[in-house]
């Protein structure tokens, strides 16, 4: 039986890198960076886990479920909705670690919004240790990890947190005084499909005679002015209707959520670490304050931009008129060549790949050519993560068991998904490929996003990122008066935070 077992397991493996292989063949060759092999990734798998046996026990993962219709998880059992290479590679993956430490991998899904955080307590409180792993959103960890009923990962010696396949911006900006209560890495499809990025009509850019986009960013100068620059050369009305509506013609489509991904990837953070680990503000300062202005002239230039989720734009109100979700529009502008740019997460990439256009992908715009690097924000309200609950009824096992599921995820889940869904059936062209690469490499989990100090939500118009979006789409710049309103209780917050956390050590 178990002979069988690795071997479906390794005809599986063996087909999704076939098919990878194929597609990369006959579509677009393998970028250099996804084909090299580092010596981590050609260590034997588990060869850093303990070879013990547990005797067929099950390991329950708690995750969030269904009641999220978008971002629910599909990560650790096969779902039905799924594409079926993704089905495949969650089960090759998952063999995998059953046949190694003889164990069953099985979920409990979350029913409602706040019932993942409720059973956790209350498993705790009973002392019934009913689940071995928890992947939160990272909201709800940040929530348990206050609460005390969350390890910290770095006691537990077999998790590996210096491996690739954690994602190591999340353990660089997730800690908190040296700590890790939780992290992300490849076992997580919600952290790719929540992160941040553009989406551009290819045509338009031919058609319109603009700069490569791609070129831009290889060489540095993908930028705030830049993009703004080239969505005011085809904005304009082109329906034959007075006023800007969802028919017409857009250089850049952007949601409320967007501003603050525009924020960090001009190199601005909500907070930073200090050098005792611990979150400090710096959302408000001279630097800040300058590329606010820039974004919002960005977002409130008529001429170039079109506000998707304000109820009072043209686009919005058009959309609605004419009985489509902004989303859809939005979509529908793009891939219609009435969008050039479209602020997007990953999984609304994939929603594109239904569509009949010529589309890329790109990073999310610098401040200036003088900054180094691209950062691309992680949207934290949806991203899950690994967290190990202190009521578990065997840690060892807990973790072993985590550990090897991220490990094993790398060569199955991760390269399905990227490789195969994202590079080689909805992105249709090497370059993207390459931008993949460079998003993937530049993702930021920010602290304030995470803890929404000052309100209880990204979505609240006084936390320290909601009211970043919200002047932003107000119209009227009132940055610093805003931020003076509502410093003090932020500043509260964060203080509670961190004395939360200094308790628990």
């Amino acid at each position: 039986m178990k002979f069988s077992r690795l071997l479906v397991c390794f005809l599986l493996l063996f087909a999704i890198g076939m098919l990878a292989a194929c597609e990369a063949t006959e579509e677009a060759p393998v970028s250099s960076s996804s084909s090299e092999v580092s010596s981590e990734e050609s260590r034997p798998l588990f060869s850093d886990l303990p070879e013990k046996k547990y005797g067929g026990e099950t390991v329950t993962f708690l995750v969030e479920g269904d009641y999220q219709t978008t971002y629910m998880s599909v990560e650790i059992l096969p779902k039905e909705t799924s594409d079926s290479r993704l089905q495949d590679a969650i089960s090759a993956r998952n063999d995998l670690v059953e046949e190694a430490f003889d164990v069953v991998i099985d979920e409990v899904r979350a029913e409602d919004f706040g019932d993942l955080v409720e059973r956790v307590r209350q498993d705790n409180a009973a002392g019934s240790c009913e689940y071995d792993v928890v992947m939160p959103y990272m909201s709800d960890a940040a929530t348990l990890a206050q609460s005390g009923l969350l390890y910290d990962l770095r006691t537990l010696e077999n998790i590996h947190l210096d491996e690739s396949c954690y994602d190591q911006g999340s353990v660089r900006d997730l800690s908190i005084a040296g700590k890790n209560y939780f992290v992300t890495g490849d076992i997580s499809l919600l952290k790719w499909d929540v992160t941040h990025v553009l989406e551009f009509n290819k045509d338009m850019i031919r058609d319109y005679q603009l700069e490569d986009p791609y070129e831009l960013v290889e060489s540095g100068r993908w930028t705030i002015d830049k993009l703004h620059e080239m969505a005011q050369a085809v904005t304009a009305d082109t329906d034959g209707e007075p006023g800007m509506g969802h028919m017409d013609t857009y250089g850049f489509l952007v949601n409320r959520n967007f501003v603050s991904s525009m924020f960090i990837g001009c190199g601005q953070r909500f907070s930073v670490k200090n050098d005792e680990d611990e979150p400090e503000l710096a959302v408000y300062s001279t630097a800040s304050t300058a590329v606010f202005d820039k974004i919002f002239e960005l977002v409130n230039d008529q001429s170039a931009t079109g506000m998707i989720d304000n109820d009072a734009s043209g686009f919005s109100i058009g959309a609605k008129e004419a009985g489509k979700t902004v989303w859809q529009a939005a979509d529908e502008s793009t891939a219609n060549k009435r969008a050039l740019f479209h602020a997007a997460s990953l999984h609304g990439i994939l929603g594109m790949g239904e569509y009949d256009c010529n589309f890329g992908i790109l990073p999310t715009p610098k401040l200036d050519e003088g900054q180094d690097d691209y950062y691309c924000r992680v949207s934290t309200l949806y991203a899950s993560c690994i967290t190990i609950p202190r009521a578990v009824r065997d840690a060892e096992m807990s973790s072993v068991i985590a550990d090897a599921m991220m490990q094993a995820s790398t060569s199955t889940v991760r390269d399905a998904y990227i490789d195969v869904i994202m590079k080689k059936r909805k992105i249709q062209d090497s370059e993207s490929e390459r931008m993949l690469d460079i998003i993937f490499e530049s993702c930021v989990y920010d602290f304030g996003s995470i803890y929404n100090w000052g309100g209880t939500s990204e979505y609240d118009v006084n936390s320290i990122t909601g009211f970043v979006n919200d002047v932003a789409f107000s119209g009227v710049n009132d940055f610093t008066s805003r931020w003076q309103g509502i410093s003090s209780a932020v500043q509260s917050a964060l203080d509670t935070t961190i004395n939360t956390y200094r308790e628990l050590s």
